[in-house]
């Protein structure tokens, strides 16, 4: 399975940028990219690129431990503080690249070597998922680092309160100082949590927001470890955790209310998304801040943004006089490209197994969506024949890696088929997890076995034979090559 890092993450891309103070890891990526010859397609892997790196919560300025607990409890900071499994943990694939399950016995842990001096500020965060059969009565810790004694603090569901808490305790642990979020904690939902101690107080954010702070100058070392998934108490572990934890950081500094939200993943879904009823935005940022990349678009407005953003030719000028519009539709697209009407520098392609790197594809719903027109993609590889599932007599089905702006990912997460051929914006299988917006994923287009043409499609390798394919009369589809 492509762990989540992998999909979510990023390395560099053509035109991309250098990235500072990048830690080793971070720039490794299981899904290479195919290389880009052409500009227009370069533009917009670069708008991905900086979308995953925001999907991923790419923050490496002061990280001193990272375990995207992906499958290995590799430390990904540089750092290399590996997390050993206890008996209770094991790796599971709840959502997109996998996490640490734990089962809330006296084994549910993994830990490693202090990795932060509490004497000074720091951040450490997770998310974190109480399993749905978890004890709400029942303390549950996902974060801590230990002294002898007891936690220096815990990131934790707090039974009393029936929410999430950031702690810290004294070395005695005769006082304990709490930060704890305003909103219930539920069972079986992802939360992003961070907890934020500055040299005077403690703050805890849920999901990218701040819940809950705390006054506090309490500091001491705590040199026994740091432990996911328990605390320590009266010189003994306690609090196992019930459920699963994933993506866990520590930054040896307090990071801000902006740098949290980025962690978060609350940035990238406030900056790529999929808009309706209001112009698009497209930004091309500065390489070393991506949150200043921006992609509020639809898919025709994304691949018009694009290419305007690429070509002196792609102005408003020429749109309107082919297009009859300076923003077309998807079925503006489809019909300009099965005409030849939309000008000299889109050249129609008729078969599939003609399309290359760079190629745009059009479908046009003829009105069997009341809220989009069609659907159009930019083509980064054919990726060849596939079989086995909705096949139909008389035509060759292709599976299609392609670069676009949706409101939903392709394909079904953990369905059979799906790991071959994921999209970028896949979380997991819960309504609301996945991302939106512009991504890499893979749609499905069939060949005529008489002439190449195109004959349907279906949006995804998931997608049933009977309701989940169209074809060319229901919907027409044609794909076109920028020259």
């Amino acid at each position: 399975m492509v762990s989540r890092r992998g999909l979510l993450g990023g390395a560099a891309l053509i035109g991309a940028g250098a990235m500072a103070g990048v830690a080793v890891a971070d720039m490794a990526l299981d899904t290479p990219f195919t290389p880009v010859g052409t500009p227009h397609l370069a533009q917009a892997e670069q708008l991905v690129h900086y979308q995953r790196l925001l999907a991923a919560g790419y923050l490496t300025s002061g990280l001193v431990g990272h375990w995207p607990l992906d499958g290995s409890g590799t430390d990904r900071s540089g750092r290399e503080h590996p997390v050993t499994l206890g008996t209770g943990a094991t790796w599971t694939a709840l959502r997109a690249g996998g996490e640490l399950s734990l089962d809330g016995t006296s084994g549910a842990y993994a830990t490693t070597d202090s990795v932060l001096d509490t004497t000074l500020p720091f951040t450490v965060s997770a998310w974190v998922r109480l399993a749905s059969d978890a004890d709400p009565a029942t303390m549950y810790t996902a974060v801590s680092q230990d002294g002898t004694t007891t936690s220096r603090f815990l990131l934790q569901y707090d039974d009393t309160a029936a929410t999430w808490a950031f702690k810290v305790r004294s070395e005695d642990q005769a006082t304990e100082v709490s930060a704890v979020a305003t909103t219930p904690a539920a069972l079986g939902v992802w939360t992003h949590l961070t907890g934020v101690w500055d040299g005077t107080q403690i703050q805890l954010y849920v999901n990218g927001r701040l819940e809950g702070g705390a006054a506090t100058t309490l500091s001491w070392t705590a040199p026994a470890g740091l432990s996911l998934g328990r605390a320590r108490f009266d010189s003994a572990p306690a609090d196992s955790f019930k459920g699963a934890i994933d993506d866990v950081r520590a930054y040896a500094r307090a990071l801000t209310a902006d740098e949290i939200a980025l962690v978060s993943g609350h940035t990238a879904r406030q900056n790529n998304v999929y808009l309706t009823g209001s112009p698009a935005t497209l930004t091309w940022g500065t390489p070393g801040d991506p949150a200043s990349w921006v992609a509020r678009a639809r898919c025709a407005s994304f691949v018009t943004g694009v290419l305007k953003h690429t070509y002196d030719w792609a102005s408003d000028d020429y749109f309107l006089r082919y297009f009859q519009e300076r923003g077309p539709e998807a079925a503006d697209y489809c019909s300009a490209f099965l005409t030849g009407t939309g000008g000299p520098r889109f050249a129609r392609i008729r078969k599939v197994t003609d399309l290359r790197p760079g190629d745009i594809i059009a479908v046009d719903y003829r009105g069997s969506d009341p809220d989009n027109t069609g659907h159009i993609v930019m083509v980064r590889e054919l990726k060849g024949v596939f079989s086995g599932t909705a096949d139909f007599t008389g035509e060759t089905q292709y599976a299609v890696e392609i670069i676009d702006c949706t409101s939903n990912p392709h394909g079904v997460y953990a369905l059979t088929n799906y790991p071959k051929y994921p999209d970028t914006r896949m979380v997991g299988n819960i309504t609301g997890e996945n991302l939106q917006g512009v991504g890499i994923g893979h749609m499905m287009f069939y060949a005529s076995d008489t002439t190449g043409e195109f004959s349907r499609y279906r949006w995804s390798v998931n997608s049933a034979k009977t309701g989940g394919t169209y074809d060319v009369t229901a919907r027409p589809i044609a794909a076109a090559r920028i020259g």
